[in-house]
């Protein structure tokens, strides 16, 4: 093998074994968001908390018809006035038909948790999000120079090809659905209606 290629393996190699490691590499600068988030540790899967047991999500168009509407950015002053509400005798002041007070005081606590349930949950999700794409862009950097190395060495060694299957499969599955989205992109171009005002070109 080259001087050239082993170097280039060798660099690969102290990237990969940073990243295995947890470390942050040398050459990243301290506003490189990315190289810092690659070095935290993940949270621990047992750490994170499941929806109450009997939890069943409504489909979303049932959450449509069936759901009111209240901005969130609206949430502070509702809260108010639902503590208001809960200060008051709203059917000795607002009739028979008015709502339980008590109600209100219980509504202003339960939107009070479930908004910052949902603040904590968006962060952590987000959190989840950058921190998967950043470990699969991680692993596609380390199958791709693993690949490139096996294409040179199955050439005088095809014997390999009993070895890797999984890095072949890998790869096959990942050009398939490449030109699948490019066969996609081209139908949806043939399949655009044809503008009359321009004389059917």
């Amino acid at each position: 093998m080259s001087t050239k290629k082993s170097n280039g393996i060798k660099a690969t190699a102290q990237t990969e074994g940073a990243v295995a490691t947890g470390a942050q590499a040398p050459e990243a600068d301290f506003n490189d968001t990315i190289a810092r988030n690659r070095s935290l540790k993940l949270v621990d899967l047992a750490a994170m908390p499941h929806p109450p047991t009997g939890f069943r999500a409504t489909d979303p168009g049932e959450r449509k018809r069936r759901i009111r509407w209240l901005s969130s950015d609206h949430r502070a002053e509702a809260v108010g006035a639902l503590r208001e509400a809960g200060t008051r005798d709203l059917r000795a002041e607002l009739g028979q038909f008015a709502p339980e007070p008590q109600r209100g005081t219980m509504l202003a606590d339960r939107v009070t948790h479930s908004g910052e349930l949902v603040a904590r949950a968006e962060k952590l999700l987000a959190y989840a999000k950058e921190a998967d794409q950043i470990a699969m862009s991680d692993a596609l950097q380390f199958l791709e120079a693993e690949q490139k190395q096996y294409l040179n060495a199955v050439e005088h060694n095809d014997a390999l090809e009993l070895s890797y299957q999984a890095l072949v499969k890998v790869f096959a599955m990942r050009s398939g659905a490449i030109a699948e989205g490019i066969a996609q992109a081209q139908a949806k171009v043939t399949a655009a209606p044809v503008d009359p005002a321009a004389g059917g070109k």
